[in-house]
């Protein structure tokens, strides 16, 4: 029976676990934190009246069904430590609470480690205090617990993002795009311009990248979203916040009040993504992201979703489907 290690249990992992056990195999997912499911687990639809494609819906039941299916062992609180062997009986050792358990006669590793949210001050960007900042995974958590009528305590008389937080940033080692972020941000700006009518919208960007097809960020302006093109230089966070921009016309430095200010996080590497590559042999492009060093054919090693580069959650379930298919592929070869 073909036996494979997946390390990391988030939408990668999981998705890659079931498509492999639909096929056969006996899996081992080592899962670092307390529950299989990752960030993506905590993010919230974000249809108003009707569906806005943020691809939520795919993850629907999938960490359950990965849960209970008898051919996946999902170890919790798990820490890959060491890996020896070689291509189809390769061992390796887990840091459990309960101490190392090893993981034995192993035909292939498929790495799914996911990714990293930017760090909570961002190198171009000055952050003065906490109050009225949200962060992105918080944004994702109140668009989950929302109701029809409300989604922050209080509503809103302002709302600005802040694009390409933690990317595109010399000073935060991250001069990569994250892709994600203009398709998460405006999905919910069209949630909070539902649910509070009167509510002004400003994004602050450098560049938008595509989200849909059409002319997609005119159909915002429409709804009166307003962008302007402008890196924030400084956030004085108190009630209301205060963003300071220069104004690309003029040169000159403008300040506007907001409510509340959501910062759209980009997304990184890992911290331990060197460790990994040094346990399971892969190398890291200039970003920090995994890549295979040789062949995945020959070694038997793969590199899932986020952790080869930033994806949007269709893109992630798309490639994990794909790697499952390419480690039961070469095991039928062999």
């Amino acid at each position: 029976m073909l036996q494979v290690l997946v390390i990391g249990g988030g939408l990668s992992g999981c998705t890659v676990a079931c498509e492999l056990a639909a096929g056969g195999a006996k899996v081992t997912v080592a899962e670092k934190t307390g529950q299989a499911g990752g960030k993506v687990r905590s993010y919230g639809c974000k249809a108003t009246d009707k569906c806005n494609n943020c691809g939520v819906c795919l993850v629907g039941g999938l960490f359950e069904k990965a849960e209970k299916n008898s051919n996946i062992d999902i170890i919790c609180n798990a820490k890959l430590v060491d890996v020896t062997g070689g291509p189809g009986d390769y061992s390796a050792a887990l840091k459990t609470p309960e101490g190392i358990r090893y993981v034995n006669s192993l035909s292939s590793i498929v790495v799914a480690t996911g990714f990293e949210e930017s760090p909570a001050s961002s190198g171009h960007l000055q952050i003065d205090g906490k109050l009225g900042i949200v962060r992105g995974l918080e944004l994702e958590a109140l668009m989950k617990g929302r109701s029809k009528e409300s989604l922050f305590d209080k509503a809103p008389q302002s709302v600005c993002f802040i694009q390409c937080v933690g990317s595109r940033d010399k000073k935060e080692g991250a001069m990569n795009c994250s892709r994600v972020c203009c398709s998460y941000s405006t999905r919910a700006a069209k949630v909070i311009r539902q649910i509070y009518p009167e509510c002004r919208i400003t994004f602050f960007y450098m560049e938008l990248q595509a989200v849909a097809s059409g002319d997609y960020f005119a159909s915002l302006e429409e709804l009166g979203i307003e962008f302007i093109k402008s890196r924030p230089l400084k956030i004085t966070a108190e009630s209301p916040a205060t963003v300071e921009y220069e104004d690309m016309a003029s040169g000159g430095l403008c300040r506007r009040e907001f409510d509340i200010v959501v910062l759209s996080d980009g997304i990184h590497p890992p911290d331990d993504a060197e460790m990994t590559a040094e346990l399971c042999r892969l190398g890291q492009d200039k970003d920090g992201f995994l890549k295979i060093a040789g062949d995945s054919w020959d070694s038997g090693v793969f590199v899932s979703g986020c952790a080869k580069r930033p994806m949007k959650i269709e893109e992630t379930w798309a490639d994990s489907v794909a790697v499952a298919s390419e480690v039961l592929a070469r095991w039928r070869k062999i």
